[in-house]
């Protein structure tokens, strides 16, 4: 199969996660960088004539989308938000272009009654990992272990939702780092590895826990190179992750003996940090995603 992907590409996340998992699956892919140059879809999908349309949630395709589709009829055309908000409202921007496209995956679960009133086609898709990215770290050095290791690490940005939990940790007396907030660097692919790997806890808030079985694509990357995950609860979280791979807490006071729990069952943590890296790196990567977005397809055709 030949595909046009419409991704971001420049910051090496989703976009070639998704490019290297088609092409592991067999099919050819020319990428556009729908972020920086979101105009030049159409041109090379004249040169590519392609069977698929894979593109990201970005408003300034719709038109193009509209115009393949005129070209090409028999070409598929899809679109796979991997981001969450509360509500469908909070993505009127992209009614065109959810209307457009033949199918249309969604990271959250409780939402697809509203979102299939604008596009019956679509399904839930939830992120995965990027395997070639998010792995154990091949060399840990003295530097890296004066650097990341700790007893709780939190990576992500300041929200106030994450606040009450934040400020509990704090107030405990352990070394709690935390990275992409309050001035300190992001960190990503090998460094991030690093990170995860030396923190005992990993801490997850993920948002919009209302949405119910919808993760932050955090959860994968951490696991994914050996760290243990503790999250915040929500409905349907078990229908994602096996309960055996991590850890899940309810309220502030629930994560502080959370905490202090994982801290003194270092053998039991780590067994548990081994089986989240071993599922998700056979279950639940980009791979996997875009073989079932292919087979929802292929199951409900146009």
């Amino acid at each position: 199969m030949k595909v046009l992907l419409l991704f971001p590409m420049a910051d090496g996340q989703t976009g070639p996660a998704i490019k290297y998992a088609f092409e592991k699956l067999g099919h050819t892919v020319r990428a556009v960088d729908a972020k920086r140059q979101p105009g030049n879809g159409y041109i090379v999908a004249q040169q590519l004539k392609p069977d698929l349309v894979f593109c990201s949630r970005t408003k300034a395709l719709a038109d193009q989308i509209i115009q393949i589709k005129h070209l090409w009829p028999d070409t598929n055309t899809c679109m796979w938000n991997v981001d969450t908000r509360a509500s469908t409202g909070d993505w009127t921007h992209l009614f065109p272009l959810i209307r457009a496209v033949d199918y249309h995956f969604v990271s959250e679960f409780n939402l697809l009654d509203e979102w299939r009133k604008h596009n019956p086609r679509t399904f839930w898709l939830p992120q995965g990992l990027q395997e070639e990215v998010y792995k154990k770290p091949e060399n840990i050095t003295d530097a890296d272990r004066q650097k990341y290791l700790c007893d709780v690490c939190f990576i992500g940005s300041a929200r106030r939702h994450r606040d009450p939990f934040l400020e509990i940790v704090n107030r405990m007396d352990l070394f709690f780092y935390k990275w992409g907030q309050l001035g300190s660097p992001r960190i990503y692919n090998k460094e991030h590895n690093k990170a995860v790997s030396l923190s005992k806890i990993n801490l997850c808030i993920s948002s919009f826990p209302e949405n119910e079985r919808c993760i932050s694509v955090r959860d994968y990357k951490i696991m994914g190179a050996g760290g243990f995950v503790l999250e915040l609860y929500r409905r349907g979280i078990y229908d994602i992750f096996p309960a055996s791979i991590l850890d899940c807490y309810k309220t502030p006071e629930d994560l502080q003996e959370k905490i202090r729990y994982w801290l003194d069952h270092e053998k039991e943590r780590m067994e548990i940090a081994e089986k989240g890296y071993n599922w998700v790196h056979e279950n639940a990567t980009y791979i996997h995603r875009i073989q079932v977005a292919i087979d929802h397809m292929k199951e409900n055709p146009c």
